[in-house]
């Protein structure tokens, strides 16, 4: 009997967080338009971090994201580099940092939430190397106007479980205005050493990939700060070299072993 109800807990807890994500959605949107575009129009940026913090933490409650967090965060404007494994690494790394994104431009035409992310800040890339080169005259200024950035530098998200080349060209806005660049290991902790609920790879839809995250009775999420590095003294190769070094040694440090898992079972 137990048995067959499992299925339909599942059914109602995936159609309950998929209803009230797409409430909390139409909610930010609302937000947006009403308050953020105004107040950007107006000048105001400060109300930005508040607004998209706030949107971020509840998108990571409703689908029950747990997130912990270990080494020290850089206070001041920052180039925050992590791993790309899903879509859900954004609300989960912009609930914790005072920061903007640097996305795909195909997310600038997403219905509702293309809207918010421009008007949150968002930094949209296209591919090619003249597009590149205007983002980061873009990422430039907004180091230079005391806002951090986050960055995927693999530029696709993977599966987890090894981390991709990490592309340089867009440090250099990082170099040109002596910002700190910050590595940033983002994992999700499982028996099987990456919850297979977590990657947003191959042909699943968005939808799709929701559907199965929302199933999940909880997810445990894990964002490892590395040491800041300084600018002034690396080239955009090394530094892209060095912080994807970093996040590798942080994974491999966090991620469990047949021996932790022995002694978890014990």
């Amino acid at each position: 009997m137990a048995r067959r109800q499992l299925p339909v807990r599942i059914h109602v807890r995936r159609w309950q967080r998929v209803i009230r994500l797409m409430w909390h959605v139409l909610m930010g949107v609302a937000v947006t338009y009403t308050i953020m575009l105004p107040l950007n129009k107006m000048g105001y940026r400060g109300h930005q971090r508040v607004l998209t913090q706030w949107w971020a933490r509840k998108a990571c409650r409703i689908l029950n994201l747990r997130i912990s967090q270990e080494g020290v965060r850089s206070a001041q404007p920052t180039l925050f580099v992590a791993n790309h494994i899903s879509w859900l690494d954004i609300p989960c790394l912009l609930s914790c940092l005072d920061a903007v994104c640097v996305s795909k431009h195909e997310v600038k035409h997403w219905p509702l939430v293309g809207g918010m992310a421009k008007h949150a800040g968002t930094v949209f890339i296209r591919r090619g190397e003249h597009a590149a080169a205007a983002v980061a005259e873009e990422m430039a200024r907004t180091l230079a106007d005391n806002k951090s950035i986050v960055l995927f530098p693999e530029g696709t998200s993977t599966s987890g479980e090894t981390v991709r080349t990490f592309h340089s060209r867009l440090y250099q806005a990082a170099i040109h205005t002596h910002s700190m660049v910050q590595a940033v290991a983002l994992a999700y902790p499982h028996a099987a050493g990456v919850n297979p609920a977590a990657p947003y790879i191959g042909d699943v839809t968005l939808f799709q990939h929701l559907w199965r995250v929302a199933g999940e009775p909880a997810m445990e999420v894990k964002l490892t700060f590395c040491t800041p590095l300084p600018t002034t003294s690396s080239g955009r190769r090394t530094l892209a070299a060095d912080t994807h070094s970093q996040i590798m040694f942080a994974l491999k440090k966090s991620r469990p072993t047949p021996e932790k898992l022995r002694r978890g079972a014990a």
